[in-house]
């Protein structure tokens, strides 16, 4: 039903992706009461979702910016997908699924004709058409993100749909125009706090980085319909027991914590769990700070080696913890990690070290006692120092001091940008179930494009991808997290998708919570 590619006519296509459309989030939402959250006897009871009501929950860190094409974390991607639309989303078991587009891309030799939905509206009610999906599509190919449109030709507006000229089979392109940081705005603006230029299921209506919060409304003329709340709002906090204590009041209808940020305590209304995939990779990134050791590629290996990953399983507020030496999550392909990464590898890490130092005098003996480098982690992610300071104990194993740096959000990205520190821990949430596309957007992370350059090549077989990335490591893979939702029994529809992200504008509100004998499974 959900066919990525279409040979079909484009008035067929159309028609048939119109009506896809419109099942969406019907399908999405009886899916989810799959995982039933909350007794079997008021589950059974209910009829429909019901409009109306405020949720409250959280968000893994603070949104730097709302600008969907330089989006790079969790809580970022989890905004801008509230904010703004794509033309195709991931829906349930990964299947692309329309979204703006009214159907799948429909394939004649090297063009591609996407229809697009008619009568779609921005969040300031003026209309929405092909030339709005023409202007944000040519925005996001001169972006950070533009390895999206490797391979793809001019994009022009076309009758009722847009036009997409290709340099070769591409059998990926719905699933690259799925990735958020492919969202449409308004006449491809670039959003501002005071034009948000939103088209997606909610307005932004505050984002208040001093109380960490963000308020958002339903948008009423959303293309797959308006969520069911009213309002959604979002917090971070600074601390990791922050959001599970605030859950453990009843202030939140859903925290994203785990069991073990409880402490031992009960929340005050009963909750189900629910486990989302473990998709967000946790990395070590490079700067340029030393930059004849970071770039040097012996060195990258031996800080790899010299990481026991098995301790990180104990990292975090109890979410489910996936040691990893890829960029792949195991639930979307990826190999799981071999007894060497789990370990570590002392001995290959002092001997590529001396390889290093033999032509990069700061790594030699004489060199290393004088080399002090800079860890730098996201103040709104607590967790990260915890992380980082293991790197430090691997990079002291090696001879080499380093610091850790508490750094906010804001300006940790922008010393990532300008290259002003050695080495930092990021989040990388999965933008799609193709291996390809994640291991791109790994490159991409480190600042290495040799993955978008195989984007326009023939595509290289997956033994060439991890060969590659073995070479080059253009980051350092440590973990992959998945979310644990706790999740009030007065809360329905809920679910995570297949990339790990919670359906917010599926959820609605069914009844009054009940008091809490403990967490359940659903």
């Amino acid at each position: 039903m959900a066919a990525e590619l279409s040979h079909r006519s484009p008035a067929r296509a159309a028609r048939a992706g119109a009506h896809l459309a419109r099942v969406v989030r019907a399908l999405v939402v009886a899916l989810s009461a799959l995982i039933v959250v909350g007794s079997g006897t008021r589950a059974a009871a209910e009829s429909r979702p019901r409009y109306g009501g405020a949720i409250v929950g959280g968000v893994a860190g603070a949104p730097v910016g709302l600008d969907p094409t330089r989006a790079r974390g969790p809580a970022e991607v989890q905004l801008i997908e509230l904010l703004f639309d794509r033309l195709y989303q991931i829906g349930p078991g990964g299947a692309v699924l329309p979204r703006l587009a009214a159907g799948p891309p429909v394939i004649d030799g090297n063009v591609a004709h996407i229809p697009v939905r008619p009568g779609l509206t921005s969040h300031d009610g003026s209309a929405l058409g092909p030339a709005d999906v023409v202007a944000s599509l040519q925005r996001l190919r001169t972006s950070p993100a533009g390895w999206l449109l490797a391979g793809v030709g001019d994009i022009t507006a076309l009758g009722d749909g847009v036009r997409v000229e290709l340099d070769g089979p591409t059998p990926d392109l719905a699933a690259r125009l799925a990735v958020p940081m492919a969202a449409i705005t308004r006449r491809g603006q670039a959003p501002t706090l005071a034009d948000p230029a939103g088209t997606g299921p909610f307005r932004l209506a505050r984002l208040d980085r001093t109380r960490r919060v963000i308020s958002l409304t339903a948008f009423a003329d959303h293309a797959l319909g308006r969520p069911y709340v009213d309002t959604l709002t979002l917090g971070w906090f600074p601390s990791p027991d922050g959001e599970a204590r605030r859950f453990e009041t009843g202030a939140a209808h859903v925290s994203l914590g785990g069991a073990t940020a409880f402490a031992g305590h009960a929340p005050k209304f009963a909750a189900a769990e629910l486990q989302g995939p473990a998709s967000v990779l946790v990395y070590v990134g490079f700067g340029r700070a030393h930059p004849a050791v970071l770039a040097h590629r012996e060195f990258r290996r031996a800080l790899d080696l010299a990481l026991p990953r098995a301790g990180l399983a104990a990292v975090g507020g109890g979410e489910r913890i996936v040691p990893t030496t890829t960029p792949i999550p195991l639930e979307l392909g990826g190999d799981p990690i071999d007894d060497h990464g789990r370990a570590g590898d002392l001995d290959g890490a002092r001997a590529a070290l001396r390889l290093a130092g033999a032509a990069v005098p700061d790594l030699a003996p004489a060199g290393l006692p004088s080399l002090r480098l800079e860890i730098g982690v996201a103040a709104s992610r607590p967790g990260d120092r915890e992380v980082a300071e293991r790197v430090v104990r691997a990079l002291d194993k090696l001879g080499i001091a380093a610091v850790v740096t508490d750094v906010e959000d804001a300006a940790l990205r922008q010393r990532i940008e300008a290259g002003t520190l050695d080495l930092y821990i990021d989040h990388l949430p999965a933008l799609a179930v193709e291996a390809t596309l994640l291991y791109v957007a790994a490159f991409e992370a480190g600042g290495d494009d040799w993955g978008r350059t195989q984007l326009r090549a023939t595509r290289p077989a997956p033994a060439v991808w991890a060969r590659a990335w073995r070479e080059r490591r253009p980051i350092l893979p440590l973990l992959h997290r998945g979310p644990r939702a706790h999740v009030r029994t007065d809360v329905r529809g809920a679910a995570f998708d297949a990339l790990g992200r919670l359906g917010w504008a599926d959820l609605s509100l069914w009844g009054k919570p009940e008091r809490s004998g403990g967490t359940r499974q659903p």
